[in-house]
């Protein structure tokens, strides 16, 4: 059976989409894949990473791979687990203009008939134009993630339509929800998600520590794993699983 296809996605600014993504996938009960499809370039070879990444496990040379063999062959060939601790992850582009040469519908419709796995594809700033719109197309569920600031609220307001319209789905419909990272600061979770029109997630909070972690390549402690952000983490993915197996069953 393949698994679910998840994207995540932010407004703009830096409400922690890599981070958010890389700590859910390391908590999903199953076995779940990373994809960094930031169409403006990826920073987890930097930061999970710390810039020590095999030249030849990224989604560039997939690209390459996917003309003369399968998705799954190729993301055996370049997916990299940078850490006994991190989930497998597929890095993303080394720069903007790469975005160009990506197929990302034939992409995306292989991801979602991918057996064995789970995908969470990190897909960065959202702009309609960046052509990542046909890989979100092919998702199960979409997150939109956003900052509690009124220019985060704003511009997620403004996005989450198009969103929406991606995956045909209306406001209330859970296939498109929202993520409130480090919420009260200063707008509740649930106001926010009233004003942008779309099912609340859940929230992350804000554990400078524990986030460290997935964008700085920090170590983990002997406690890491109950730290707040993992515990809250786990309870989202029970619910983003739950969406994306009942989008799934009435495919």
């Amino acid at each position: 059976m393949s698994g679910v296809l998840i994207g995540l996605a932010s407004a703009k600014g830096s409400p922690g989409v890599t981070t958010s993504t890389l700590t859910l996938a390391s908590v999903w009960p199953r076995t779940a894949l990373v994809l960094e499809a930031d169409p403006f370039g990826g920073d987890i070879r930097a930061g999970l990473g710390e810039g020590e990444w095999p030249s030849t496990a990224g989604l560039a040379e997939v690209v390459v791979d996917l003309r003369s063999t399968g998705l799954n062959e190729a993301l055996t060939r370049r997916v990299h687990k940078p850490a006994p601790h991190a989930p497998p992850v597929l890095a993303g582009l080394a720069c903007v203009g790469q975005a160009t040469s990506v197929p990302w519908s034939r992409l995306g419709s292989a991801l979602a008939r991918l057996t064995g796995a789970d995908v969470l594809a990190d897909c960065g700033r959202f702009a309609a134009a960046d052509g990542v719109a046909p890989l979100l197309r092919e998702c199960d569920a979409l997150v939109l993630i956003t900052a509690s600031s009124l220019r985060a609220v704003r511009a997620t307001a403004r996005i989450a339509p198009l969103l929406q319209e991606e995956l045909a789905v209306g406001p209330d419909d859970p296939r498109v929800s929202l993520l409130v990272v480090d919420a009260d600061e200063p707008y509740p979770a649930a106001q926010i998600a009233a004003a942008c029109r779309l099912p609340l997630l859940g929230e992350l909070p804000d554990d400078p520590r524990a986030a460290a972690v997935w964008s700085d390549g920090a170590r983990p402690w002997r406690a890491f794993t109950r730290s707040p952000l993992q515990r809250e983490a786990r309870h989202i993915v029970t619910r983003i699983m739950a969406i994306g197996g009942r989008a799934r069953g009435a495919a």
